[in-house]
């Protein structure tokens, strides 16, 4: 039968017979191409990756992603600026173990600190006599004058909750070049200290013993200032950072000082910046030298070179 009357007409078969054996053929035909096809096609999206997702991904997706991400980070660190300088003096039974100078100092992102003697002397007097007949405002007053500098704040704190507040702000892990076994009796302030070489983790306790044995027994303000620095660089860290407001209430309620709830406000971009992990954050060790119990002419002028503003 054709059904068509010009070139390529198509014809069905009368009979069923061939008719089934046509369409057979066809079917086959179709499904041999089909395969083939099939086959072609998965070839060359294996080859050239002709995914869906793929087709639709600009292909620099990845890269605009981390650069989104690195322009948030760098947004989330304000712009800061000015220096810090504070005085802490830890003390027990009204006697002062040791004053720490520390400037913060946002311009160069750093810290600076030295560990003065409690029996460091200052026109005739020493800093625990200062202390003990007028308390730690006049040790404040006494060093800048000594120094010449301004130190904004001074904090005193017993050593019980020194100790407290150092453990709240966590542990560190400091190197102990040597074994240490030492037992100081000749002070209103006795303590031992026993401590193994190697990495040790550090708690408030063996903070303070430790800036006591070198001060003392090793004559070295530098390894004690290196100490402090260690914490510092250590404790001020963006998880205290994120918990800084319920830090600050028990740094006030433990301790005496001149900072201010007003102060800790104003300082709120600062605090940001010193507890970003992602900002890199300079160390100086302004070490204090002793002839006897008075700092030597050198030694005044380098400790004086670190703390101006």
């Amino acid at each position: 039968m054709r059904i068509f009357k010009n070139r390529g007409d198509i014809y069905f078969s009368k009979s069923n017979k061939e008719k089934s054996t046509e369409q057979k053929i066809l079917i086959i035909a179709l499904a041999v191409i089909i395969v083939f096809t099939i086959i072609f096609v998965l070839a060359l999206s294996i080859k050239n990756d002709f995914s869906a997702k793929k087709f639709f991904e600009p292909e620099n997706l990845k890269i605009t992603s981390r650069n989104v991400s690195d322009n948030a980070d760098e947004a989330e660190i304000p712009e800061v600026s000015g220096k810090r300088n504070f005085i802490t003096l830890v003390h027990k039974d009204n006697e002062l173990l040791f004053t720490a100078l520390v400037q913060v100092d946002m311009d160069n992102k750093s810290y600076k600190a030295a560990l003065l003697k409690a029996a460091t002397e200052i026109d005739g007097n020493n800093l625990n006599e200062i202390f003990k007949s007028s308390g730690a405002e006049n040790v404040k007053k006494a060093i800048d004058t000594y120094i010449g500098t301004d130190f904004d704040y001074y904090i005193s704190m017993e050593s019980a909750d020194f100790e407290e507040f150092f453990n709240e702000l966590g542990s560190i892990n400091y190197p102990i070049l040597n074994d240490i076994k030492y037992r100081k009796n000749d002070s209103p302030v006795t303590y031992s200290l026993k401590i193994n070489s190697g990495e040790q983790n550090i708690d408030g306790k063996y903070f303070i013993n430790l800036i006591r044995y070198y001060l003392d027994a090793e004559n070295s303000s530098s390894q004690a200032s290196e100490l402090l620095l260690a914490s510092l660089s250590q404790q001020l860290n963006s998880e205290n950072a994120q918990i800084s407001e319920k830090l600050f209430r028990e740094f006030v309620s433990l301790s005496d000082t001149n900072i201010s709830v007003r102060d800790f406000s104003l300082a709120g971009d600062r605090l940001s910046v010193i507890g970003n992990d992602l900002v890199a954050k300079g160390v100086y060790n302004a070490q204090a030298g002793y002839d006897g119990n008075r700092l030597t002419d050198d030694s005044l002028k380098k400790i004086k070179g670190y703390f101006v503003k």
